[in-house]
């Protein structure tokens, strides 16, 4: 037999051998491909439900469970003490980025009062879905050291359309003496973050409410605030949209 014809009957066989185990072919990889899941996508929003109060610029955080910015009854921790008291959240967001629960964060501008404030769009793996944790923090700056939000708020459950709005009181850090003088309220010209602490308590705690000095039988002699600047819980309101 010529040998060249055993050369075409080999090559002839290969390739039937190669077709039969679908090595020849592409549409089995396309087939077999799978898309990589896509990150999830959440849009935050924030209300400042106040009359007089403006607001710090928001933190907006995604965490697992296991992360808190604070803990009602217990001491706040300095990253707390910085927004509560002055409005600054760059500690803050530094802090909850340290943690290994961390997932995502941003900032917003700060929300006028009876305004709604600028919408922040964050980003979630997929695979972190099932376990997720939103922390949103403002400080209410005609105050010594209030602040709103939420604090590890579940919203894993979430679908994509939805939407979820919540209502948020206000808390007292606890850092500093609810004197309601100027000088000690970055709203009214005064100081901002102070790292002495004189509040007798010393514990992060619901908000009483600003005193004011509008009465003079019921007023407070140090405040220089005004009735209006007096507010009822909630004080702000944050709506989470999952875009994707």
């Amino acid at each position: 037999m010529n040998n060249s014809r055993l050369k075409i009957g080999s090559i002839a066989l290969s390739a039937l051998v190669l077709a039969a185990c679908g090595g020849g072919s592409s549409n089995n990889d396309d087939d077999d491909f799978v898309a990589p899941e896509q990150d999830a996508q959440f849009e935050i929003t924030t209300t400042n439900l106040t009359n007089a109060q403006i607001m710090s610029p928001v933190a907006v955080i995604m965490h697992k469970s296991g992360f808190n910015n604070f803990i009602d009854g217990q001491p706040a921790s300095v990253a707390v003490e910085v927004l509560a008291e002055g409005g600054d959240n760059g500690q803050l967001l530094s802090e909850a980025a340290a943690a290994e629960q961390y997932i995502a964060s941003g900032s917003t501008g700060p929300v006028l009062p009876s305004s709604i404030g600028d919408s922040l769009t964050l980003d979630v793996p997929a695979a972190e879905l099932s376990d997720l944790r939103l922390s949103v923090m403002t400080m209410l700056i005609r105050t010594n050291d209030a602040f709103t939000g939420l604090n590890a708020t579940n919203i894993s459950d979430m679908e994509v359309g939805s939407s979820r709005t919540f209502n948020a009181p206000t808390w007292d850090a606890g850092t500093e003496l609810d004197d309601e003088a100027g000088v000690n309220m970055p709203g009214t010209g005064g100081e901002g973050f102070n790292a002495t602490r004189n509040d007798r308590i010393d514990l992060v705690r619901f908000h009483n409410g600003v005193v004011t000095n509008a009465s003079p039988e019921f007023g407070l002699p140090t405040s220089d605030l005004t009735e209006a600047d007096r507010f009822l819980n909630p004080t702000s309101r944050i709506v989470v949209r999952r875009v994707r």
